[in-house]
């Protein structure tokens, strides 16, 4: 179950005899995240260490949406930490962090 899901946010059904509808709410509207702002760049960088000893296989995408910054965000700051690589391509391949470097 969602975590802002209730009652009021169940799916509706419309049906007529030319067509049939489906309204689902959006459980992400005006909800607060509770990510700090402003988070500094040791942090996070410690932060997706952290998230990549834990999963080594884990996506750009899953530490954006972990960390509440955009993938982007997390790309730029991976290719600014020289311990981390990764190995492979696309899902196949995985991140490895090296002694410091």
């Amino acid at each position: 179950m969602e975590v802002n899901y209730n009652e009021t946010k169940m799916p509706k059904f419309r049906f007529d005899r030319y067509q049939s509808t489906v309204v689902m709410p959006n459980l992400n509207y005006n909800v607060p995240r509770n990510v700090p702002q402003n988070v500094s760049q040791d942090n996070m960088e410690d932060q997706i260490i952290s998230l990549i000893q834990k999963n080594n296989k884990i996506s750009t995408e899953k530490m954006a949406m972990i960390l509440g910054v955009s993938s982007k965000t997390v790309k730029r700051r991976i290719k600014e930490m020289e311990r981390v690589n990764y190995i492979g391509r696309g899902s196949n391949g995985h991140w490895e962090i090296s002694e410091e470097g």
